[in-house]
Parts: C-alpha cells; sequence; structure tokens
C-alpha cells in the first residue's frame, strides 16, 4: 500500500479582472483504500471550523508567530471551508483575499490530511483483530515472578481498647 501523501498547489488565478491567490489540496491515498473512503466515509468531517474556535489543542503542530492571527481570522470567516474525506480526496480549491489567508488555509489543510491518516489507519483495521498494549506492559516481560512472596504478608494490627 502507498503511503497517503497531500498534493498543494498554490497560484495566481484572474478572477474578474484581478489577480487573486488560490490553492487546491488533493489527498493521494492507495486506490483501494480510496474506493473504500468514497463508499464508506464521503460525509465524514476532518476539518470542522467550528470544532478549533477557541485554538489548536497543544498536541497539534501549532502556526507559525506571522500565520497565528490569519489562521484565527480564517476560522472565524464564514469563508472558511469545512473539510470532508469526499472533499479532500477529489480535490479542494478555495480563492483566497489574500497570500497569507492562503497559507491558513493550507494550514488547515495538512491538519486535516493528518486526521485523513489518522482515519485511514482505523479503516484499514476494520475487519482485523488488533492488539494494543501499553509502553508499560513491555516491563512485565522482564520481571520473573517468584514463587513464593518475598515480602512477607502484611497482617493486622491490633487496636489499642
Amino acid at each position: 500500500m502507498q503511503p497517503p501523501k497531500l498534493l498543494i498547489r498554490k497560484g495566481m488565478v484572474v478572477v474578474q479582472g484581478r489577480n487573486r491567490p488560490c490553492i487546491q489540496v488533493l489527498a493521494v491515498v492507495d486506490p483501494t483504500l480510496k474506493a473504500k473512503l468514497e463508499d464508506l466515509f464521503a460525509s465524514e468531517n476532518l476539518f470542522k471550523r467550528s470544532a478549533y474556535s477557541n485554538g489548536f489543542p497543544a498536541s497539534m503542530p501549532q502556526p507559525t508567530g506571522p500565520l497565528a492571527p490569519h489562521v484565527a481570522a480564517l476560522l472565524k470567516s464564514d469563508a472558511c471551508p469545512e473539510i470532508t474525506v469526499k472533499t479532500i480526496l477529489q480535490g479542494q480549491l478555495l480563492q483566497a483575499g489574500s497570500v497569507w489567508e492562503m497559507k491558513a488555509f493550507e494550514y488547515i489543510a495538512q491538519r486535516a490530511f493528518d486526521s485523513l491518516v489518522d482515519f485511514c489507519a482505523t479503516v484499514v483495521e476494520l475487519g482485523r483483530e488488533t492488539v494494543y498494549a501499553p509502553a508499560e506492559a513491555e516491563r512485565f516481560a522482564a520481571i520473573d515472578m517468584p514463587a513464593a512472596p518475598v515480602v512477607p504478608a502484611i497482617e493486622a494490627v491490633p487496636t489499642a481498647a
């Protein structure tokens, strides 16, 4: 299976006699996986602006200092598109008002693609049995279990009457 990738195309396009920055994003995934995603999960949200109206979780890559206010402005704007499995697989285009807005959408599309990759990992596991073991579980493999207790059992302490 080929690894997923996000193609990003940026350019200036003449719209109503003015040059406008435009960006198109397109997720490329394995053809078999793409067919399954389009058939079963096309309407799944990958990026919903209302979920991030108060900022991004600390675990997410944060926008750079100069980009952050533009991302925040795009999230508050009705021009910020929602990104679903269907739209990112078919290619999503944004005619931006400025280059900063274009870069803000690129950041958002990258976070949506991160979600798509995570989502794909689960879709690939459908119909399969998986095992979860936290890293701490590995410690038990190295511990020898003694036949008898090493520490004597704790006895009840008599209470003073």
